[in-house]
């Protein structure tokens, strides 16, 4: 029965981290406890494997507590996770079921499941490769979410053209011209329509006063303000059009899920990066456009990475 299992999803607190370990747990359908664990100074500089050290004896004062029972289902994402792993593994008797997202960069046989994205180009009997990145966005959230924020978007006449904003990433950082040429797009996208433009920067979006002293007083514009109230799931289920910055993988998985037309939007200066070469990949198999000035509509079958991974963790594991 699966209310007899039980699971733990640990990350550093990441955000992006987190949402991919809540989307996969809430996908296998396991009562799930979520966990942030961070290993203190000098340890966390150590690798994955190293005998003889008991990690859990290496956590921040912050971190949630790692005791036993251990669980059936542990899902980590990242490889500052693996100790915890690894630890669970040989401490549960085989009674925890390994399943990491992203490549481990250790030898495969440690764990149970290994869910990694093509472009890692890794390969084996317990690894899944998925076409992005697994996350916690679903038809039934979206369609939940349109219908709390319809009325919000009420004043806005159809079609939405909703707009994901990105930023600065460990291998880009975005200049003040980038963000320039951002809002220029977003004006003539605004030009090109009789509906709205629904706008949401993210975490990683720099210059705001910029996109709010250019935005803010366009009529049928509207600039979310995120640290106040969180639509971007509510824009999602309502667009009619999405465009995304080629600088998420994540970003653009979530709006290829929507199955509506995926427009990229490449910030000057972001290229050779993952996410870059991953939303080339897009373009290339006709998921995905660039955004030349024109708006069309076509159509492709939405990528489910998360639920086919879902899937062969409840297979492996007996549910």
């Amino acid at each position: 029965m699966i209310q007899s299992k039980t699971c733990w999803a640990i990350t550093d607190g990441h955000a992006g981290m987190m949402s991919q370990v809540q989307g996969l747990a809430e996908a296998v359908g396991l009562p799930t406890t979520f966990k942030t664990c961070k290993r203190r100074a000098p340890w966390v500089w150590l690798p994955a494997i190293f005998p003889g050290l008991n990690p859990l004896n290496q956590l921040t004062q912050d971190s949630d507590r790692l005791d036993p029972p251990w669980p059936d289902l542990l899902i980590t994402c990242g490889r500052r996770q693996l100790p915890y792993a690894l630890w669970m593994k040989k401490h549960s008797q085989g009674k925890t079921f390994c399943a990491h997202i992203q490549n481990p960069r250790i030898p495969f046989h440690y764990l149970d499941l290994i869910i990694a994205p093509e472009h890692d180009g890794i390969s084996g009997e317990n690894v899944i490769s998925t076409k992005g990145a697994i996350h916690k966005i679903t038809i039934e959230k979206l369609q939940a979410e349109a219908k709390k924020w319809q009325t919000r978007f009420a004043d806005f006449p159809k079609p939405y053209h909703v707009v994901l904003l990105g930023g600065s990433t460990n291998r880009y950082s975005m200049i003040e011209p980038a963000m320039q040429g951002l809002i220029d797009q977003i004006k003539n996208i605004a030009g090109q329509t009789d509906g709205s433009v629904l706008v949401t920067p993210s975490f990683r979006t720099p210059y705001l006063d910029m996109l709010r002293s250019q935005l803010g007083k366009l009529t049928r514009v509207y600039l979310a303000n995120p640290s106040k109230e969180n639509p971007y799931l509510g824009m999602l289920g309502l667009a009619y059009y999405i465009y995304v910055t080629d600088d998420s993988v994540n970003m653009m998985c979530e709006a290829n899920l929507t199955g509506k037309p995926l427009y990229l939007l490449t910030p000057e200066g972001h290229k050779d990066t993952t996410p870059a070469k991953f939303g080339a990949e897009l373009i290339a198999e006709g998921i995905a456009r660039p955004y030349e000035g024109k708006i069309e509509s076509w159509s492709y079958t939405p990528v489910n990475d998360t639920q086919h991974a879902a899937n062969e963790i409840r297979q492996r594991i007996g549910l």
